[in-house]
């Protein structure tokens, strides 16, 4: 199992977060893609991915998850391009759907219907793929007309990782573009535009069975990562959310460090090849690094 780990807080210097987490050896370091949630700020994506990449020299640096409904494919492919650039070669572009709707509407942006977010979804992993590995675009589809004669420098190919992949259609319509599918099995659970914790207590193992079949249905070889909602600490509030989430999914993922880490051995014999971690506390990841790594 390789893990990557998501640098969520605005007020951290990230490169020196990245060489920290570096050493510690962390096989991946990520950053989100939010403006804002309902609990804090977040650290800008790009800026932030380029401060990881130029103060690492081993450790892969991916993004969790781009997300489509904030700019246009053509700037995602053109950033994607430098970030390779900037950290010879080791940058994975990570692509989600965008889902949190408060943060749309704040900064004045359109969000769609579901159908029409996981359509202009699909479209753009098309074109994104299209542009990092040719340079040039010419595509008219339902959402994106493209027609971009060069970008660039194009050289060893960025790999492609999409997140959001919850539905029968995305995983269709995503999954042959892509490099690695990273599930996010607690997607019933933000379909209203925000986190339902409640609707995360009802998703069982069953769920992400049926994910895995669904992805595997349409490449049985494409290797499958779950982003992970995650905390690990014996404090009275992860105590607390652990016992609410009791018998889920989830539940196998909010406790004491070895009861997550556990969770994490339990996603790898199911054949999940990468584990985001996106903690409530920072402090998870020093205390669940001397029992994954």
């Amino acid at each position: 199992m390789r893990y990557v780990i998501n640098l969520m807080e605005v007020g951290v210097q990230p490169a020196e977060w990245a060489r920290r987490r570096e050493d510690q050896g962390w096989h991946a370091l990520s950053c989100a893609d939010h403006f804002f949630t309902a609990t804090r700020p977040f650290p800008h994506v790009w800026t932030t991915a380029a401060a990881m990449a130029s103060a690492t020299s081993t450790v892969t640096l991916t993004t969790a998850f781009v997300n489509n409904l904030f700019r246009s494919p053509v700037e995602v492919a053109q950033a994607t391009l430098q970030l390779h650039l900037i950290s010879e070669g080791r940058f994975e572009l990570g692509l989600g759907a965008g889902w949190l709707r408060s943060e749309i509407d704040a900064a004045g942006l359109d969000y769609p219907e579901p159908r029409d977010r996981a359509g202009a979804f699909i479209e753009s992993v098309q074109v994104i793929r299209e542009l990092t590995h040719t340079g040039s675009c010419q595509f008219s589809g339902d959402y994106y007309e493209i027609d971009v004669p060069g970008l660039g420098p194009v050289g060893s190919v960025p790999p492609l990782l999409v997140g959001s992949v919850g539905g029968p259609r995305t995983v269709r319509g995503v999954t042959p573009h892509v490099d690695r599918v990273e599930i996010k099995a607690s997607s019933a659970s933000t379909r209203g535009g925000s986190l339902d914790m409640v609707a995360m207590a009802e998703i069982p193992d069953s769920h992400l069975f049926e994910m895995i079949d669904r992805v595997r249905a349409v490449d049985d070889e494409i290797e499958i990562g779950m982003f992970v909602l995650c905390n690990a600490g014996d404090d009275d509030r992860t105590k607390a959310v652990g016992e609410s989430l009791q018998g889920s999914l989830y539940g196998r993922f909010f406790g004491p460090p070895g009861h997550v880490a556990e969770g994490l051995a339990w996603l790898e014999e199911l054949g999940v090849s990468h584990a985001q971690l996106s903690p409530t506390d920072e402090g998870s990841f020093d205390r669940l690094a001397p029992l994954l790594l």
